[in-house]
């Protein structure tokens, strides 16, 4: 569990680090070529179609998931979930170690499964068509609220909060201790997740102890969009 946690945070650390990279394209001044982006975005789990949803290209170097990035262009998706725009790209970017990102991103509304927050198509040398009539899939964003509670005296060794979405046996750590005292050092009572709305998110505790026994708790919530639900976990 500890190595889980120690990667979790290694992703997510790494994420924040890499995405703040991201800035604004200076406009296209030589080598210009027009590109036009269109497609759709819908609820993957309705197949609604998904209004003001967020998409962006963007320039990005590198193989990593969280490289520096310049943006092109962002919009928000129609009524209908509809996106339809043209960019002026300078096209020296491909020679230069980038690749052309058009992305459906995370916003105040619509969550994307995973930890990178957005789902993408990509290309690595120009095509004119290479983004015609596109599909994003993506979620509706709810809120849940999880109430900590220590009601025992146990002794445990570590203690830890985490919970998955649409991938079941993909846990993110929320929360985690390795002593009764670093829960009153730390002085948590609440944890605020952004999670799938509509779906059952999965609450997995656990608790380990110094003799090597250990319990695990596993429940679910069903979180409805533009609510908060509260989930109480007493330990």
């Amino acid at each position: 569990m500890k190595h889980s946690l120690i990667r979790t945070l290694l992703i997510l650390s790494h994420a924040i680090l890499m995405y703040s990279c991201k800035k604004q394209a200076p406009p296209c001044r030589g080598n210009c070529a027009s590109i036009n982006a269109n497609g759709i975005v819908r609820n993957k789990l309705t197949n609604a179609v998904a209004p003001n949803a967020q998409v962006s290209l963007t320039w990005v170097k590198g193989a990593l998931i969280f490289a520096p990035r310049e943006v092109v262009t962002t919009v928000n998706s129609n009524n209908d979930g509809t996106f339809n725009f043209t960019s002026n790209l300078d096209t020296t970017y491909f020679t230069r170690g980038y690749f052309l990102s058009l992305s459906a991103n995370a916003n105040a509304e619509y969550l994307v499964s995973g930890f990178s927050g957005f789902t993408e198509t990509r290309i690595y040398a120009f095509d004119p068509n290479a983004f015609n009539r596109i599909l994003f899939d993506i979620y509706r964003k709810a809120n849940l609220k999880l109430r900590l509670h220590r009601i025992l005296n146990d002794n445990f060794q570590s203690f830890s909060i985490s919970y998955a979405t649409v991938e079941p046996n993909s846990f993110i750590y929320n929360y985690n201790v390795q002593s009764p005292q670093e829960v009153t050092d730390r002085n948590i009572s609440e944890i605020n997740i952004s999670t799938i709305a509509d779906i059952f998110t999965k609450i997995k505790v656990e608790k380990t102890f110094a003799n090597g026994t250990s319990v695990t708790n596993l429940d679910s919530v069903k979180c409805t969009a533009n609510t908060t639900s509260v989930y109480d976990i007493n330990f």
